[in-house]
């Protein structure tokens, strides 16, 4: 299976020249997909847009292969004799947006191209699919000394995996590969290869030691559900360390913001077009994980690509889990993980942790919202 999408970005409309292609007075990202498939299987890929706010000049038009995220952040207000940069780029096969606001244009240009190589540098280090990075060299060698950045965010993810009863683990990829979502040749397992790739999915089997990291069995990582939360963390506090008084990073629809800025995030509907909810973040973090985001049809079944680690099955009790945190790898992590647990159970995780959730389920001809305290 081979996807392909095309990303215009154009700005919003400052002027008659700025706004050649907008249809709106706040940015977007028109996402459109091609992919060939079989009669058998009806493959979606990501059906959203993004929209985005500015008043700067168009971007140039990018190809990329990516997932989106499924956020729209819409208009919000800039704090005054402030200079704004708003810069686009590519990270963890994604997009990557900065908006960095600062009392110069030099510091703020300074501080996102920093970032911009950061990021760059987090992905060599912890993406399963580039031949040279530290994660992939552990996955053949089983184990070996890592950056402190590594071993950090192993140790944080275990964390994870054990707070949320296994619904997040990081040694999931045999059973992701086992429905070709890895791939791209998406196809239901039978039960023989199911049950084998299970017996390899168990986080207990990662061991961090020190400054080394030990796999045991045939165990591999998938950083997936935690890296990018991760590396958008980073790049907020290199952001104001370097003087930026408020902005934006938003990493493939794992967003942070910080400042006095307010910012008003629209949600996607998971079964049709425009935005079901919109919410006033500050300070903190959203991430959003989805059934619709990348998925298949099998006999008019869907099966999306987060797993259950328990059944081994792609979960199915949410079509959209939101959660906003005070950390981008918080958000990032238990968007996963709820929407494996389901809205119950996923919700009483998500509040232990001083967060908030909104869960959406379809029930057929409707969606039922549930959402924890901390949403009005």
């Amino acid at each position: 299976m081979f996807w392909e999408i095309w990303v215009w970005r154009v700005c919003a409309a400052a002027s008659s020249q700025m706004a050649e292609a907008c249809h709106c007075h706040f940015c977007f990202f028109w996402a459109t997909l091609t992919s060939e498939s079989n009669n058998k299987h009806k493959v979606m890929g990501c059906k959203s847009d993004i929209g985005l706010t500015g008043t700067t000049a168009c971007y140039k038009i990018r190809r990329m292969r990516l997932e989106f995220g499924f956020l729209f952040i819409l208009l919000a207000c800039s704090k005054p004799g402030l200079t704004k940069v708003d810069e686009t780029g590519f990270a963890f096969g994604s997009y990557l947006r900065i908006e960095a606001l600062a009392p110069t244009r030099t510091v703020a240009e300074s501080a996102v191209q920093r970032v911009f190589a950061e990021m760059s540098r987090l992905d060599t280090l912890w993406s399963s699919f580039l031949p040279g990075s530290e994660v992939a060299r552990i996955n053949e060698s089983k184990n070996g000394i890592v950056h402190a950045e590594t071993r950090d965010l192993i140790d944080a993810a275990l964390k994870f995996c054990a707070s949320t009863g296994g619904a997040l683990d990081i040694t999931i990829q045999p059973l992701t590969e086992a429905w070709g979502f890895l791939g791209g040749e998406y196809r239901v397992p039978d039960s023989a290869e199911l049950k084998k790739a299970r017996g390899l999915v168990d986080y207990h089997r990662v061991l961090v030691r020190n400054d080394s990291v030990i796999l045991m069995g045939r165990a591999r990582l998938d950083l997936g559900a935690v890296a990018v939360g991760c590396a958008v963390d980073r790049a907020v506090e290199m952001l104001k360390a370097a003087g930026v008084k408020q902005g934006l990073v938003d990493a493939g629809g794992d967003i942070r913001v910080f400042g006095d800025r307010v910012w008003r995030i629209g949600l996607q509907n998971p079964r049709g077009k425009g935005i079901i909810r919109v919410l006033n973040v500050k300070n903190q973090a959203v991430s959003t994980s989805g059934d619709y985001q990348k998925f298949f049809e099998d006999d008019g079944k869907r099966y999306c690509h987060i797993i259950d680690p328990e059944t081994g099955y792609p979960a199915s009790r949410c079509a959209s889990v939101t959660v906003i945190a005070r950390s981008a790898l918080v958000a990032d992590a238990f968007s996963t993980a709820v929407f494996v647990l389901g809205p119950e159970n996923g919700l009483k995780k998500v509040q232990a942790h001083e967060s908030s959730a909104i869960v959406l389920v379809d029930i057929g001809d409707s969606l039922v919202t549930y959402k924890s305290g901390g949403i009005k």
